[in-house]
C-alpha cells in the first residue's frame, strides 16, 4: 500500500508546487513562481518514473498527473502571462455592482489580459489528448505542456534582462503577448514530432539531445536563468531540423 502511494505523493507535490507558483505569480514574484514550476516539473518527471520502476502504474495515477499538470503547466504560466499583460499597460475597467442591501461590489477587469488564459485552455486540451493515447511513442506529438510552461515562465526574466532592454518595448506590449499565447496553444496541440531524451529505436537518438544540452550550457553561461525560454525555442528549432532531415 505504501509503495503504491509513493508516485501519488510526487504527483500531489507537483500540484502543490503549481498552487504556490500561481500564488507567487499573483504577487508578481516571477522568480519564485518559476522556481516552483521547475520544482513541479521535477516531481512530474519522477512520479511516472517511480510508478514504472515500482510496477504500480494505475488509472488513478494518470488522472492525478493530468490534474496536477493542468495547474503547474497550465494555470501557472497563464497567470504569469496575465501579469505581463498588466505590466504592458492594458486598459483596466472598474465595474461596480450595487447589491440589494446597498453594499457596492467593485471589480477591476482587464479584458484584453484574459487572452493569457488561452494557455491553460490549450494545456487542458493537450493533456486530455495525451490521456487518450493508446501507444507509446519514441517522440512527443507537439510541445509537452511542462516545456511550454517553462517557455512562458521564463519570459519575464528574458524581457527584463539587462542585455535586452532595447527590445523590451517591443516584447512587453499587448499584441506581442497575444501572439505568444496563440503560438503556445498551437505548439502544444500541433502534431509535429518533437524529440525526447529516450529516442529508442531512432537513428542518431542521442545526437539532438546532446546538441540541445550543449546549446543550453552556452545560453545559461551568457544569460543565466533568463536563458530558459531561449532553450525551449532551441528545442523547437532542433526538432524542426530533425523532422526536416527525417532522422
Amino acid at each position: 500500500m505504501v509503495r503504491k502511494s509513493i508516485p501519488h505523493l510526487f504527483t500531489l507535490s507537483n500540484l502543490f508546487c503549481g498552487c504556490l507558483a500561481v500564488y507567487a505569480a499573483f504577487l508578481h514574484q516571477f522568480n519564485a513562481s518559476l522556481a516552483f514550476v521547475c520544482l513541479g516539473v521535477f516531481f512530474d518527471f519522477f512520479d511516472g518514473f517511480l510508478a514504472r520502476k515500482l510496477g504500480v502504474e494505475s488509472a488513478l495515477g494518470v488522472q492525478l498527473d493530468s490534474m496536477a499538470d493542468l495547474v503547474t503547466s497550465g494555470l501557472a504560466p497563464g497567470m504569469i502571462m496575465h501579469q505581463l499583460f498588466l505590466l504592458s499597460g492594458v486598459k483596466t475597467i472598474d465595474v461596480t455592482l450595487h447589491l440589494l442591501d446597498g453594499l457596492p461590489l467593485v471589480f477591476s477587469l482587464a479584458p484584453l489580459a484574459w487572452a493569457a488564459f488561452l494557455i491553460p485552455l490549450g494545456a487542458a486540451v493537450r493533456l486530455a489528448k495525451f490521456n487518450l493515447l493508446t501507444e507509446s511513442l519514441p517522440y512527443f506529438k507537439g510541445l509537452p505542456a511542462p516545456a511550454c510552461a517553462l517557455l512562458i515562465m521564463g519570459l519575464p526574466l528574458l524581457f527584463f534582462h539587462p542585455n535586452l532592454t532595447y527590445f523590451q518595448p517591443y516584447l512587453l506590449q499587448p499584441f506581442t503577448l497575444i501572439v505568444f499565447c496563440v503560438i503556445a496553444v498551437f505548439l502544444m496541440n500541433v502534431h509535429w514530432r518533437m524529440f525526447n531524451f529516450k529516442g529508442k529505436g531512432e537513428k542518431s537518438a542521442l545526437l539532438f539531445p546532446a546538441i540541445l544540452l550543449l546549446n543550453a550550457a552556452v545560453l545559461i553561461f551568457f544569460f543565466g536563468v533568463a536563458a530558459l525560454s531561449a532553450i525551449i525555442l532551441c528545442y523547437l528549432f532542433l526538432s524542426w531540423i530533425k523532422n526536416l532531415l527525417k532522422m
